[in-house]
């Protein structure tokens, strides 16, 4: 119809022109004076006559690539579309809900391992309905761009296909609610919306906030959804283009808009996180829509309705999920030093104790050990005393043990010669097998040297086959060890063999006094 136009222009702009020419040619032959008056006509009448045909023929070119129109019934749009939430994030996954177009990049609202594998799950939905999105358009929310590399390389899109979206897919901001509870004020939010919103979602506005979070109606985000479809519309033409937004809101709302839903139904259409929804247009959205809401939608409004009541008649209660962290870390980390500080005293009074027991346990000792000595030097002191006076004593006793000894023996001695030499004889055997004859036995007694000790030096000559010589080291009894054997001396009269009697006796001192063996040998 609208190529038709031109050729109608056309044609009647030609008839023009030659009924303007054939005036002209009447009027040729009229006097100069009116000339200039057929001339001016003239040129208005053609000039309007191009201003028409100008504007019509442009104009059906213009109508083909301009603003979009919601809802899109009349008009298809020139590109394929699917939309595509983006799957649970961090910060979700922790039930807060964040909205400001500030904080949307922060690697805190990354996409989470369970939003990996919704967003996985969906692309394998996509590829078995055979579909293969030629633009990935994302927001630059964290968990959208996760979201969107995923998806580029599930299906091998490059780089110049994934487009950044700057802040036409923001997500609606919420005021002071941002950074609260997701469950309970997301459904505060829903029954604001189904209440107050109305079809044009120009009403249930969020309480504004400090913080620079703006609060927004759906129609703001409308405003933000009809530049990016106009865009895209703009852009690209017979593409299948794939929109992954960063909530649930904004693609519910866009397909609203090209469904020509009253938004204040919109969170009947809210996506799930992960979820895609497939060739959006007129139709689909339509038959996605109930005349009633369902049960499961209504029992969410309801609580969202007691929920919005508690949240405005306590507003100045604290409800931001990041400032009650920060809070109870605060809280906690207070406690820990308080508990650290206290350990640390505990500590400090242990280790004094300790010191204070390590000391008074040393001057215990020490005074121990002082006493020890100081019984040591006492003792010490009576011994030397006792040695003294036994020392004494014992050089008395010595001096007349060591005659009385000495004296027996020289008695026994020269009373016995006699005897000897018949023993001798008698025990001719026993000189024979040992070649050894005793033939004189000198004992002599010499005075004692020191004060408590008597020498008593025994000199014999012994002769062998070789000859006869005398010993060089004088025999030393000690006057204890005769003092010992000194009844077995005097008994030498009553024995019968006192002659092998007194060398045994002499052999038995010797045996034990372990000086005069040595010596002997």
């Amino acid at each position: 119809m609208h190529r038709n136009s031109p050729c109608v222009h056309r044609r009647r702009t030609a008839l023009l022109s030659h009924s303007s020419h054939e005036d002209n040619s009447a009027q040729s032959s009229e006097p100069f004076d009116d000339s200039r008056r057929s001339l001016v006509r003239t040129a208005l009448v053609t000039l309007s006559v191009a201003f028409t045909a100008g504007s019509s023929l442009f104009g059906c070119e213009a109508d083909a690539r301009g603003l979009v129109r919601f809802p899109c019934n009349d008009k298809p749009l020139l590109n394929t579309y699917h939309f595509m939430r983006a799957g649970s994030s961090l910060l979700e996954i922790e039930d807060v809900w964040s909205t400001n177009p500030l904080f949307l990049t922060n690697r805190e609202a990354a996409l989470s391992e369970q939003g990996e594998e919704q967003v996985r799950q969906a692309c394998n939905l996509i590829k078995k309905s055979g579909l293969n999105p030629s633009i990935v358009r994302y927001s630059l929310a964290a968990s959208s761009i996760d979201t969107a590399n995923i998806v580029g390389a599930e299906f091998n899109i490059g780089r110049d296909r994934l487009v950044p979206e700057f802040n036409y897919m923001d997500p609606r901001a919420i005021g002071r609610w941002d950074f609260s509870p997701k469950n309970v004020t997301e459904e505060a939010v829903w029954a604001m919306d189904a209440d107050e919103a109305g079809p044009s979602g120009r009403g249930g506005r969020p309480p504004p906030n400090e913080d620079g979070t703006p609060s927004e109606t759906l129609s703001d985000q409308v405003v933000r959804l009809t530049n990016l479809m106009s865009v895209l519309e703009t852009l690209y033409s017979g593409d299948e283009i794939l929109l992954v937004f960063p909530d649930g809101t904004g693609p519910a709302l866009l397909s609203c808009l090209i469904g020509g839903i009253p938004l204040d139904r919109v969170h009947e259409l809210n996506f799930r996180s992960g979820e895609i929804r497939e060739n959006v247009d007129y139709s689909s959205v339509n038959a996605l829509m109930t005349e009633l809401p369902s049960p499961y939608y209504s029992v969410i409004i309801q609580r969202g309705r007691r929920e919005l009541s508690l949240l405005r008649e306590n507003p100045d209660e604290q409800r931001n999920v990041k400032e009650l962290k920060f809070e109870k870390e605060q809280v906690f980390a207070e406690a820990q030093r308080k508990e650290r500080q206290e350990l640390e005293e505990r500590k400090a009074r242990q280790n004094e104790l300790e010191r204070t027991q390590k000391l008074e346990d040393e001057r215990i000792q020490k005074e121990e050990q002082r006493k020890a000595r100081q019984l040591q030097a006492q003792q010490r002191e009576k011994e030397r005393k006792r040695m003294r006076e036994n020392k004494n004593n014992s050089s008395g006793n010595g001096i007349i043990g060591g005659a009385v000894a000495a004296g027996s023996i020289l008695f026994l001695a020269s009373t016995s010669a006699n005897t000897v030499d018949k023993n001798l004889e008698q025990n001719a055997t026993i000189a024979e097998a040992s070649n050894v004859d005793a033939e004189e036995l000198e004992v002599t007694l010499s005075s004692a040297a020191l004060e408590d000790a008597e020498e008593v030096k025994v000199s014999s000559v012994v002769e062998d086959e070789t000859g006869s010589r005398e010993l060089d080291q004088p025999l030393t009894l000690e006057p204890a060890l005769v003092a010992n054997h000194i009844d077995d001396l005097i008994d030498l009269e009553e024995t019968y063999d006192w002659g092998d009697t007194w060398l045994g006796t002499i052999n038995e001192i010797m045996n034990e006094d372990p000086d005069v063996s040595s010596k002997s040998e």
